[in-house]
């Protein structure tokens, strides 16, 4: 089965360097097994990490849908990071 792994983090831009980067500490993680809506939902968190092991099909949203046009495509094993807003949560398939 495959998987998605969730991490909704903060960013810290305290330092003067470019880009900021996440806070290693007050993340929340979860693991999805595709296809799937995850439970997290932000709340004081910036930015979502994704790391699949399939290629899979992406939204982040209130509320999410990746049959609809608001969808990433993200390739198995590579990290991503996106920007995320309070009330907001990723849902997930595998791409075919």
């Amino acid at each position: 089965m495959a998987t998605l792994i969730v991490t909704l983090s903060r960013i810290d831009a305290t330092r003067d360097y470019d880009p900021p980067v996440a806070k290693g500490s007050g993340c929340r993680t979860e693991t999805l097994t595709l296809p799937a809506t995850g439970t997290l939902t932000a709340s004081g968190e910036t930015i979502v990490e994704l790391l699949a092991d399939a290629d899979s099909w992406v939204a982040i949203g209130t509320s999410p849908d990746v049959d609809g046009t608001d969808v990433r495509k993200i390739k198995a094993n590579v990290p991503y990071t996106f920007g995320i807003a309070d009330g907001e949560k990723v849902k997930v398939k595998v791409a075919s």
